[in-house]
């Protein structure tokens, strides 16, 4: 029988709220555990004291959620398990299937004694519709996919044969839950191909109507295939319309930034800004995109060879964002710092590369700092187990850190 994980973090976060008035939120791209989450909330609060009568759960993707797409289907469900006047604790899984969602959540907050939780897997687009009818009554729990550690753990609690590549492997297939039941790698990249379609067929298509599903998917693939790189609707444009005149690629290229952001509201991709670590700000200072998991990069990705530092940077990107900090990357008049890692007013820069065994590598990536006139740690992330540190700057093994051994340092 298959041992679940808790996912400690989240639960930490969550706690607090168990009785309060705010609506907890959580979103996050499909499948990557916010279901299983709820179960194990809904888990603490029973073994809290409290009756399972006042636990009222509703899958809106499932039986208990049958027909339930409006306000007032919504309160009608509810009004048949509410009993009594004391607290109830209510959940609703993917929450966006309710016909103007915002306006029954925040009814079902103020009509009945109760704590709410709602799950919604187009968080972004969640978060925008809620913001003005809930401000201050919400508060919201981005959950992702495992983090190397996370999978350590799952392979260890369910007696999964940890193998030297293991971190290879994570590249490769990254940390969707679900790919530990598939029984070889045909398995798990199929399973992948067939969470993306049910992603943008489920979060894209059926809110973006009106869509061009097959440019949608050329453009999408596309930023799949480039994330950690510099993103360009124009340039994006230019690829795929080479043919057309420059002011047709212009308006394309408006297109383009639309179905980027949609892959955004799904959670599928993250936007990282630039920091300018020399010079003024400008208005136009371009963006890049990872993917919330490597394992859907690397099997979406059009590119048959690419830099496998982008796939390290993706998971060192999404690896920080976990642990809570802001990442942007550095920006210079004249090249780039990976990121620049922030929380409250202390920051750190890091550079990130598979190897700098050679010589042209090493002063590439501890060299990137020369331009950088800035008295925040600096560290340079790699696959090696020599510690290359130098100069100041520090050198951490990747697998050390999203392990634990190893931590980052900000000022």
């Amino acid at each position: 029988m298959e041992k679940i994980i808790k996912r400690t973090k989240y639960l930490n976060e969550i706690r607090p709220f168990y009785d309060s008035k705010y609506i907890k939120v959580i979103t996050g791209i499909r499948r990557c555990g916010k279901s299983e989450l709820l179960k194990q909330i809904i888990c603490e609060i029973k073994n809290s004291g409290i009756d399972e009568k006042h636990i009222i759960c509703f899958d809106l993707e499932g039986k208990t959620g049958e027909g339930i797409t409006t306000r007032k289907k919504l309160e009608d469900k509810i009004d048949s398990f509410v009993k009594d006047d004391d607290k109830y604790y209510i959940f609703i899984d993917e929450v966006q299937h309710i016909k103007k969602f915002e306006e029954a959540i925040a009814s079902v907050r103020v009509s009945y004694n109760c704590s709410l939780f709602v799950t919604g897997s187009n968080s972004k687009l969640l978060h925008g519709k809620m913001q003005d009818r809930l401000t201050g009554r919400a508060k919201e729990f981005v959950i992702h996919p495992f983090t190397y550690s996370e999978t350590l753990e799952y392979k260890k609690a369910n007696k999964i044969l940890i193998k030297e590549d293991d971190f290879e492997e994570f590249l490769k297939f990254g940390g969707m839950p679900q790919i530990f039941e598939e029984i070889d790698d045909i398995g798990i990249k199929n399973y992948l191909e067939g969470l993306y379609s049910s992603i943008i067929e489920k979060d894209v298509y059926n809110v973006h109507s009106k869509i061009n599903r097959n440019l949608f998917e050329r453009v999408s693939k596309y930023i799949i295939s480039n994330t950690g790189k510099i993103f360009s609707a124009l340039s994006v444009s230019k690829y795929l319309h080479n043919e057309l005149p420059l002011n047709e690629q212009k308006k394309f290229s408006e297109t383009v930034n639309n179905y980027a952001k949609y892959l955004e509201e799904c959670y599928f991709t993250a936007e990282c800004k630039p920091y300018y670590l020399k010079g003024k700000e400008l208005l136009n200072g371009m963006k890049k995109y990872y993917a919330s998991d490597v394992g859907l990069r690397s099997n979406l990705s059009e590119v048959i060879e690419y830099d496998d530092s982008f796939a390290l940077e993706n998971v060192i990107y999404n690896e920080l964002v976990f642990r809570g900090y802001t990442v942007k990357y550095g920006k210079l008049p004249d090249g780039e710092i990976d990121f620049v890692v922030q929380k409250g007013n202390k920051k750190c820069l890091i550079q990130v590369a598979y190897t700098v065994s050679l010589q042209q590598t090493f002063e590439r990536e501890y060299g990137a700092y020369k331009k950088v006139n800035d008295n925040s740690p600096k560290y340079v992330m790699t696959l090696d187990k020599k510690d290359t540190s130098h100069d100041g700057i520090t050198h951490l093994n990747i697998i050390d850190f999203l392990t634990g051994k190893t931590d980052i340092f900000l000022s």
